[in-house]
């Protein structure tokens, strides 16, 4: 992920405190994301069903990353005991089995406090962006 991307999420993971900071954090993601639709084509294309992970940190090659649906799995075991976190990885393999990759892309976005699922519809203009 660009530097520019990786500033772009850890300034609007942080706490957003009114509606118009909450509006641009979703558009601004939403746009990150759009842009990210192609990488996640090729990964899809070559893993297998999963989800684009953005997880804004200091090494950019930590930043984003791909879990297939074994990893998931994998994932949701490690943190079973975690009702929110496992409920996100139980969305995520749900849909993952489920996405046409030329029209929808997948993605979790992590930060230290919070872990999102983002359904991204290419086509669908009126429902093309659902935070989950």
């Amino acid at each position: 992920m660009s530097t520019r991307r990786n500033k772009l999420l850890t300034k609007l993971l942080q706490n957003t405190t009114g509606e118009t900071e909450e509006t641009l954090m979703k558009l601004t993601i939403e746009r990150i994301c759009a842009d990210m639709c192609d990488y996640y084509g090729k990964f899809y294309n070559a893993e297998g069903p999963g989800v684009l992970v953005f997880k804004p940190s200091a090494n950019e090659k930590d930043s984003m990353f791909y879990l297939c649906v074994d990893a998931l799995i994998s994932a949701l075991e490690d943190y079973r005991d975690q009702e929110s976190i496992s409920s996100v990885f139980q969305g995520a393999i749900r849909r993952a089995e489920q996405i046409d990759p030329n029209k929808e892309s997948l993605f979790l976005i992590q930060d230290d406090t919070e872990l999102a699922l983002v359904h991204y519809r290419h086509d669908d203009v009126n429902s093309d962006f659902l935070l989950l």
